[in-house]
C-alpha cells in the first residue's frame, strides 16, 4: 500500500492486495484521537501489526496530528463576537 496525501488532514492507501486498507486508512482520525470504539480500535491495531503500509502511514498520521497540536495555537476571540455578528445579520437582513 503506497499512501498518498490526497487532501491537507486526509491520507488514502492505493491496492496494496489486503482489502481492510481503506477501511484501516479511514479509521486513523478517530483511532489517534482517542475516539474509536473497542472493536474498532482491536481490529485497527491487529491490522497494523501485519500491515507495514499501514503502520507507516498511521505514524506519518499521528506525527502531523502532534505537530500541529504541538504548533498551531487557538486564537481568542472576543466574548461579543457572535452577538455582533447576529446584530449584522439582523440588520442586513
Amino acid at each position: 500500500m503506497k499512501t498518498v496525501a490526497t487532501k491537507p488532514n486526509q491520507v488514502s492507501a492505493s491496492n496494496c492486495g489486503k482489502p481492510d486498507c481503506e477501511k484501516i486508512v479511514s479509521l486513523l482520525d478517530i483511532i489517534i484521537d482517542g475516539e474509536a470504539s473497542e472493536e474498532d480500535r482491536t481490529y485497527f491495531f491487529s491490522h497494523v501489526e501485519t500491515c507495514q503500509e499501514c503502520f507507516a502511514a498511521h505514524q506519518k498520521h499521528e506525527q502531523l496530528k502532534r505537530f500541529l497540536r504541538e504548533n498551531i495555537q487557538r486564537k481568542v476571540v472576543p466574548t461579543n463576537l457572535l452577538s455582533s455578528i447576529q446584530s449584522v445579520i439582523k440588520t442586513t437582513a
